[in-house]
């Protein structure tokens, strides 16, 4: 119990709101590797208290973003062991089937590392990867955290587009995501891009430019970033169409939707299947993948243990403070959080 109030103190110290984002814990880090897929480990000064493997969110920098880095971190403060996989597919920001593989060949290596049934904490769309893996090798994990995990593939890359979800609720949408959508959707434009390669090239560009970086989200600071990257001419209207600069890229994905099979992303399939303990947290702003998702994937976890925290104080990217009128309500949440971290 008190190893349990003190990971707590020591989580609450660096996630709480009243923490610097830009600060974080000094533990020990190695980096190994399983079958060429880079695995970062954070390790806790003294013996672990649990093992947690992390199903990270599509980012071409992986555990090496600054937020992952630090939130990893930060569980090692608290006296877990950490494995954190460098996914490639999520690298380059295209999911696909192989990374639910990937995922499992680095599971399967974790006895190199610990003995621990370990927690899979899953950030955004790594929700994926932890369904899939807990529908297979459930009685050897112990259970579920799944941050801001989606239900419906097509759905959050339409809110990407238009901030508007099937019920017709609107939302705020994080604009630096829009050329992530069309990177996905590329093979299924029409008409078809004459050099695939180079627009790509552009946009991680700009995505290598913008993201992690809030105030970019302002129209006159992502269009300015957008036109200090140099564009080869033959593609700078889609481009352009892709980062928002120029309208169009709602009418052009949603039509390349119609065409793109995205079952192989589809986490409802594994849901049933699913007996764990599943603990889903979303923020109430998140502006990449909205909260109904995670109510949606409750609903289907029907054979699962499952618990729904949505908190104002956390968004798709870290801690953010409340109003004065939600703070306590928001903090009592918190700790839930906390508590849920702690293992």
């Amino acid at each position: 119990m008190l190893g349990g109030a003190l990971s707590i103190s020591r989580l609450a110290r660096w996630l709480g709101p009243w923490a610097d984002p830009r600060a974080a814990p000094n533990v020990p880090t190695e980096d190994a590797s399983v079958d060429q897929i880079r695995v970062r480990i954070y390790r806790p000064r003294g013996t672990p208290r649990r093992t947690y493997l992390i199903a990270p969110g599509l980012h071409y920098a992986g555990p090496d973003d600054p937020r992952m880095d630090r939130f990893c971190r930060i569980l090692a403060a608290g006296g877990q062991l950490v494995i954190a996989p460098f996914i490639p597919s999520y690298l380059a920001l295209t999911p696909n089937a192989r990374a639910i593989a990937d995922f499992e060949t680095v599971f399967r290596a974790l006895p190199r590392w610990s003995t621990q049934k370990p927690i899979v904490f899953s950030i955004s769309f790594g929700s994926l990867l932890a369904f899939a893996l807990a529908a297979k090798h459930g009685s050897a994990i112990d259970h579920l955290v799944i941050f801001g995990g989606y239900a419906d593939f097509d759905e959050t890359l339409q809110f990407c587009l238009t901030g508007t979800l099937s019920s017709g609720r609107a939302a705020p949408r994080d604009p630096l995501n829009q050329p992530v959508v069309l990177i996905n959707l590329l093979p299924h434009l029409e008409p078809p891009c004459a050099d695939p390669d180079a627009v790509v090239s552009a946009w991680n560009a700009y995505i290598h430019a913008t993201w992690g970086r809030p105030e970019m989200k302002a129209r006159e600071r992502f269009t300015a970033a957008a036109a200090a990257i140099a564009v080869p001419a033959h593609v700078q209207a889609l481009y352009d169409i892709g980062i928002g600069v120029a309208p169009g890229a709602t009418e052009l994905a949603l039509s390349a939707l119609t065409r793109f099979d995205s079952s192989a992303l589809d986490p409802m399939p594994y849901l049933p299947r699913i007996t764990n303990r599943v603990e889903l947290v979303h923020g109430v702003d998140d502006d990449v993948i909205p909260y109904e998702h995670s109510h949606a994937l409750a609903k289907q976890l029907v054979n699962a243990d499952v618990r729904v925290h949505v908190t104002g104080l956390y968004g798709h990217t870290g801690a953010q403070r409340p109003k004065l009128s939600d703070a306590v309500r928001e903090l009592v949440t918190m700790v839930r959080v906390l508590r849920v971290l702690a293992g």
